[in-house]
């Protein structure tokens, strides 16, 4: 009788932790609606192309800043340009609260065969290599100047600068971290070394917008 009563102490013990971790699942996925309703599919992803003759030569900041009174919600950023010149260029983006990626840099490895090209692919689009797909140019962002910045990205040994033209890249920028890139102003940092001439074409980033 004693080990029934055990074994049944034991079945409610296992049901209860059955219990608890239905809920606990529960919990998360209703935080998840809420906080994040894209998941689900509650939301609209856009996509926005802007050509530019942007013609950077020394280390500056810029700011991408939203054309209306809502705020944007950034979720990808791709540049496209050139490099003229044996210097280095690198290009950041920065929330301005404490998330900065990078976006392009003109580097690669002496032992490397091959230049690093990322593309992203969102709503049915794809940004990959020289072809861009389904773009709509309708901006919701402008671009402003900004201060000039101290100092350039030094090369390391064991890399070499690529120069030339260059599409839609994104090295940390194809897909932002959920949330992180909302707001009304963003800033863009050129770090360029002195002698180069970094010619920024085109940008292409992508906005969530919920429904």
């Amino acid at each position: 009788m004693k080990r029934i009563i055990e074994k049944a102490d034991q079945a409610r013990i296992r049901f209860v932790k059955v219990e608890f971790a239905v809920l606990m699942i529960c919990l998360v996925l209703l935080a998840l609606v809420f906080s994040r309703p894209e998941i689900i599919g509650y939301a609209s992803t856009s996509i926005h192309s802007q050509d530019l003759n942007l013609v950077v030569e020394q280390s500056q900041r810029f700011y991408l800043r939203s054309l209306g009174p809502a705020p944007v919600h950034l979720t990808s950023l791709t540049i496209s340009g050139e490099i003229i010149g044996d210097g280095t260029a690198a290009v950041y983006l920065d929330n301005e609260r404490g998330m900065r990626n990078l976006v392009y840099k003109n580097t690669k490895r002496k032992d490397s065969t091959h230049n690093r090209i990322t593309g992203i692919a969102t709503g049915g689009s794809i940004l990959t290599g020289n072809s861009i797909q389904a773009a709509d140019a309708n901006p919701v962002l402008d671009l402003l100047e900004g201060p000039e910045l101290p100092g350039y990205e030094l090369l390391h040994p064991a890399y070499k600068t690529v120069k030339g033209e260059f599409y839609h890249i994104c090295a940390d920028s194809c897909l932002l971290q959920a949330r992180t890139f909302e707001g009304n102003r963003f800033v863009i940092e050129f770090f360029v070394e002195p002698g180069t001439k970094l010619i920024i074409k085109e940008i292409v980033y992508t906005t969530l917008e919920d429904i």
